[in-house]
Formats: C-alpha cells, structure tokens, sequence
C-alpha cells in the first residue's frame, strides 16, 4: 500500500508507479534515494534522483518561467534517464523558439516510449505531480549532485583501466584525471550570471580594503621601469613576452620570476633549456661571475665567496622548475593543480610557446598555437594565477627597415587574442649586428652603423603591445649586462 499522502501514481499505458521517494519538510527528495519504493541506491548503481528529475520536468512543463529560472544551471546530460534528457532538450528549443505547451512538448516527442507508454499521458503525469513541489530551482543542486558523482565513478574506472593496462605513463593519467576533475568541478558548480551592480560592488570592496591595508594586489616585476608600463601582475592574467633569438626574454622571464618567488611560490616550465642552465644563469646573475667561469671553475678566491653568497641567496626564492622538452598544456595544469594544493602557487612561467605539444592533431601550427593559447587563457582563469608565457618574434618583423616590434610580429595571431599584457623585448645592438654593412664599402653606411651600434651599446627596449588595464605601446629602456644575463635599470 502506498504510505498515506503519497499515493500510487500510473505511468504511462496504465502501469502503477512505486510511491514517491521519501522528502523531508520543504519538499526536496533526499539525497541517495530512488523511486524504487523510496530505498537507499546501492553503492554498485549510478547514482541519481529520478524524483527531482520529475520535479523539475514537471515544473518546466508548467510555463516557461520556470524553465529559464533554471536554464543556466542545468544541462540535459546531467539527467539521469535518457528520456528525461530529450524532454528537457525539447522544452529548451521550444522556451528558445516562443510559447511553451505540453501539446507542443509532446509533438515534437515520439508517441510512445520504448516499452509503448504514452509519452502525452506521461507529460501529463509529471506537470499534474509538479503541483506541489515549488521553485525547480530547489531540486537542481540533487540533479548537478548526481551528474558530477557519475562523472567521477566514470573517471575512476578509466584511471583503474588505464593503469592495468599500462599502456601510458602515469603521468599522462595523471594529467588527463586533473583536467577530468575540474570539469566534474564545472558541472558541479556551474557559473551563474551576476547583475553588473553586484560586480562592482565586490570590486568596490576590495579596492577600499587594499587601500586600507596599503597593500597593492598582485605584484610587481622587481624592474621599476618596468613596472610604470606594466602595472601589477593580477591573479588570472595572461602575459606574453615576445623576443628575437638572443634578446634575453627568458632572462627578463626568470628575473620577473624569482622576484615574485620571493613572496609566492612560481612554477617554472623549462623547456628551452635544462635546471643547471638555468641554475647556472641565476648564480651568474647573483654572483657577477660569468656563466661560462662559473661552469669552468675559473674564479678567484674572492669570487669563490661571491659565488657561495650567491648560492645561500638562491634558498630564498620558492621557485620550482621542470626541463623537459615535451609538455602539453594538460600536463603543466596537473604539475600547477599538484603545487597549488601542497606548497600554493603564485605563478606559472613557461619557456615557450612553441614548444608546447598539443592534445591532438591539427592541420597547421597556427591552429595548433591557436588552441594552446586558449588553454593557457583557461588554465589562469581556473587557478587564479598569473601566466607568464614566452613566444618568439616571427623573422619577418626582423627584416622591416624599422625593425621595432610590433603586435604583428607575434609568433601566433591568437596570442593577441588572448593575451591580457602582451610585451615585446628587444635588443636594437643585437639587430644592428645581424644586419651590418659592408665595411669594406666604408663611407656614410658604416660611420651610421657605428653611431647606432654606440648609442644601443648594452641597452634593451620593452614595449607594451597590449595592456587590458593600461595604454599601450609604451616605452622603457633598460641596461642589458649581457655577460650576466641580467636586465638592470639605466643609471
């Protein structure tokens, strides 16, 4: 016998359905129980919740208010019965199209189910038991519930069948459950719109609490002059740095980086060059020695206790790096996800671009580069953290006759389009060098190319081609101590 106010219902062709699943006060199912006579769901089943599957169909079916109360937190693939999901699809394109009615719903639905029930008297069925079960919107949280808990038994036995099979590395896995997971996350906890005044408010708030606390957000370069064009470096920006062969991008990257990691922790993705290199680079920066004596042992005595004191130095900053040529873009999420749950991440830096391998196969490099740039957009978005990506200025902007950089020089046309700040560094003494005349021509061609060789003697040019938050195509001239690979400011 049905329990007493929840009566039998008939589904479709006349058949009598199991009572509704047990709600507590306020009318939502509880979670983890069916419409099989109210029972817990086994551990070995699906987990779903047939009963605000209905609730929400059925208050959908009543008008399209309804629907769009609830239309950007619910998808039809979260669902549970695959009949359930065609209903909901179709309720969607006709709330899209105009006026909603269930005769409409059940036209553009097949006549009877696949046991032969009326698909209109089952409509009718879930608008007459949606009476009683107020908003729909209090019945998504158990519908999203179930999806993302699906999600992940799905994602567990993949991981269990990857790693039996032992076809790929566990890293791979790895990467592949991360990215897995936080889409789980998504469907778990999808963006909801905000009103443009709730927006400002919280930006308002924050703005009079950093001026109280007379701390700026984010962080700076460490390079005064070249923080006056870029700003603060935000959670959630993406910065290229674009660069010729030979112009120190990678050195201003690391000088950037280890002053953030002074203060956060910075992951570096190394891919242009191995740890030592890179560790032997920053010994040379913080010593004064030179890379090469540094990796020849030719030094003094007292440039021994430099190089001791630039060693103890180099335990402050809470950098780490990865050299491996053969990073995609998923696999550096999972190495960041991995640093920001156990020691916090404050940075991410990748050396390079191009050197990053994409997931899939693509039909030229520039929709290859194009959809890594995307990625990268979304992997600052999602962690919150600053990505610093370096890039390579195409030859041609190399061969104009003024040889400047421009946002054309880009290596890809999407860095553009993704780029919060897109900087360009550049040399004009290492250009004027791979572009010299011919001596033995003499005359007013080499007095000009020494001219210019002289006055770009030990400089570097940064410029701003794009800035979300600033102007752009701002200006700064730095010192570039070539034999420390270093960027100083100009005295």
């Amino acid at each position: 016998m049905p329990a007493a106010g929840d009566p039998a219902r008939s589904e479709p062709g006349g058949r009598r359905l199991a009572p509704r699943a047990y709600r507590p006060a306020g009318g939502r199912p509880r979670r983890g129980y069916s419409e099989r006579g109210g029972r817990a769901v086994s551990r070995r089943e699906q987990p779903h919740n047939l009963a605000a599957e209905r609730a929400v169909i059925g208050a959908c079916l009543k008008s399209d208010s309804a629907f769009w109360s609830i239309a950007d937190k619910l998808r039809a693939d979260q669902f549970f019965v695959p009949l359930h999901q065609q209903i909901f699809t179709v309720i969607r394109d006709i709330c899209t199209e105009g006026r909603l009615s269930i005769s409409l719903v059940a036209s553009r639905l097949p006549a009877e189910d696949e046991e032969g029930r009326s698909m209109m008297s089952y409509l009718a069925v879930l608008l007459k038991d949606a009476e009683d079960v107020g908003s729909p919107d209090d019945f998504v949280p158990d519908i999203a519930d179930a999806a993302a808990r699906r999600q992940l038994m799905a994602l567990s036995e993949m991981i269990a069948k990857a790693v039996r099979s032992g076809e790929k590395n566990p890293m791979d896995i790895a990467s592949e459950a991360s990215t897995c997971i936080l889409d789980v996350m998504h469907v778990a906890s999808p963006k909801r719109p905000r009103r443009i005044g709730e927006v400002t408010k919280s930006v308002a708030r924050d703005s009079r609490a950093a001026q109280e606390r007379e701390v700026l957000p984010g962080f700076g370069t460490g390079m005064p002059s070249l923080d006056e064009i870029v700003g603060r470096i935000l959670p959630g920006d993406l910065i290229f740095l674009l660069g010729s062969q030979g112009d120190g991008k990678s050195a201003m990257a690391m000088q950037v980086g280890m002053h953030a990691a002074l203060s956060r922790p910075v992951l570096l993705i190394q891919m242009e060059m191995t740890a030592e290199q890179v560790g032997a680079r920053e010994l040379a920066a913080a010593s004064g020695i030179t890379v090469g004596d540094i990796q020849e042992g030719a030094f003094n005595f007292a440039e021994r206790d430099a190089l001791k004191a630039a060693e103890a130095a180099m335990e402050r900053p809470d950098m780490m790096l990865l050299d491996d040529p053969r990073y995609t873009v998923r696999q550096v999420r999972a190495h960041a996800i991995a640093m920001k749950r156990t020691m916090g991440l404050g940075m991410i830096i990748i050396d390079q671009l191009d050197k990053l391998k994409p997931e899939g196969r693509y039909k030229d490099r520039f929709e290859r580069l194009a959809e890594i740039t995307a990625d990268l957009k979304v992997l600052a978005k999602d962690l919150q953290v600053p990505v610093l990506c370096l890039a390579q200025r195409t030859r041609g902007g190399q061969r104009r006759d003024d040889p400047t950089p421009q946002i054309l020089d880009a290596d890809a046309q999407s860095i553009e389009r993704d780029g919060d700040i897109v900087l360009a560094v550049w040399r004009r003494e290492s250009w004027l060098h791979q572009n010299k005349p011919n001596k033995n021509a003499g005359g007013e061609a080499w007095e000009k190319w020494e001219h210019e060789v002289g006055r770009a003697s030990g400089t570097a040019q940064v410029i701003t081609l794009k800035h979300r938050r600033r102007k752009p195509f701002e200006e700064r001239t730095l010192k570039w101590v070539g034999k420390l690979t270093r960027f100083e400011e100009l005295d």
